[in-house]
């Protein structure tokens, strides 16, 4: 999310979307009466005809729906603002917001501090899935994967000697390589990644992922994708693939699988240390008990605002007090059921509570 910008005293924000998390972020931060300012589209009725056109409109919020795996926000409402050859104020209308969009949102009770600091961390708590290498002969680079923004964590060109100098070019090669199985196996330590893709041309990516293994401290699963070039291109070029596509969904399941499990044994053995529906976790997270916190995306991304804004209100209470928050964000049907039977919200507990 860039161009954050406060204007009228604090009351008008204006920021440029960018990302599929930035689409959640404003999801989960808009409230019921800020009035949004986008450009539409809108159909225009004569007594001949009709025509759309395009055009800036201003909608005051009465409901937002954000589907998970898309980019695109619905903001509902009335208009208030429109051009002046088309009075439509009054009417209905539906704002669709996307990545790549200028936004402007006016809120009379003045955007606060708490607000724009829970729009820029939820832009960015788009959890990161996977890392990506991409090597040949001549560059070298590393991401991080998480939805759909990619950062690039390194850049950096191999500079090997040329064959006529083989001893030089292999002990060069050596020490590339050595750099950056290190750096690709503390950055997966770091960022808690499961997967890492080696991308690149012939017989670069396996140089390198034998040399990851040799060193590995860390529990990660390598695997391979073929790319006509290493460094940032072979990153994006790699992403592109449908292999990847699938992995970033199926990495998601399986976190979420095994929190699923790992709550049913405490549920199992321990039920007095689970806290369940809002206000049983409300309570939990108000006495200190709580200890993880879990989440359905569609309490968080409702379209009753006032119930969006009890839930995050509660997530950040729980983070305050240590708690971790996870939120399930894959739709197949076994989790859904799962969370919606603890009535879309539970935790563990440190201790009993009454």
């Amino acid at each position: 999310m860039r161009d954050l910008k406060l204007e009228d005293n604090r009351r008008v924000l204006r920021l440029r979307l960018e990302s599929e998390e930035d689409i959640w972020a404003l999801a989960s931060t808009l409230e019921k009466g800020d009035v949004v300012f986008s450009r539409s589209s809108r159909e225009l009725k004569t007594s001949t005809s009709s025509r759309r056109k395009s055009m800036v409109l201003g909608v005051k919020t009465e409901k937002v729906e954000y589907q998970p795996f898309t980019t695109r926000l619905r903001v509902h409402g009335i208009i208030e603002s429109s051009p002046k050859e088309v009075d439509l104020y009054g009417q209905y209308h539906t704002l669709s917001l996307e990545p790549g969009m200028e936004v402007v949102i006016r809120r009379e009770r003045k955007w606060g501090d708490k607000d724009l600091g829970r729009l820029a961390k939820l832009s960015r708590t788009g959890r990161i899935r996977v890392l990506v290498a991409a090597i040949d002969d001549e560059d070298f680079a590393l991401a991080s994967i998480r939805g759909s923004g990619v950062e690039v964590l390194m850049e950096d060109e191999l500079a090997l000697p040329g064959k006529q100098m083989p001893d030089d070019r292999e002990r060069r090669l050596d020490e590339k390589l050595r750099e950056y199985s290190m750096r690709i196996v503390e950055a997966a330590k770091e960022l808690g990644v499961g997967f890492v893709v080696l991308s690149g041309p012939a017989h670069w990516k396996r140089l390198l992922s034998d040399r990851i293994r040799e060193g590995m401290k860390v529990d990660v699963k390598l695997l391979m994708e073929d790319t006509s070039t290493g460094g940032v291109k072979g990153i994006h070029e790699a992403i592109r693939r449908k292999t990847l596509e699938k992995l970033l969904k199926e990495s998601l399941v399986l976190e979420e699988l095994h929190l699923m499990e790992e709550i049913n044994i405490r549920a199992a053995h321990n039920p007095e240390l689970l806290a369940y529906t809002l206000d049983g976790v409300e309570k939990a997270v108000e006495l200190g008990a709580a200890e993880l916190v879990v989440v359905d995306s569609d309490l968080v991304r409702n379209p009753d605002i006032d119930l969006r804004r009890r839930v995050l209100d509660l997530m950040e209470g729980a983070e305050e007090k240590g708690a971790r928050v996870a939120i399930i964000e894959s739709r197949i049907p076994e989790l859904r059921v799962w969370i919606r039977s603890f009535g879309g919200i539970l935790a563990t507990l440190r201790f009993r509570i009454l």
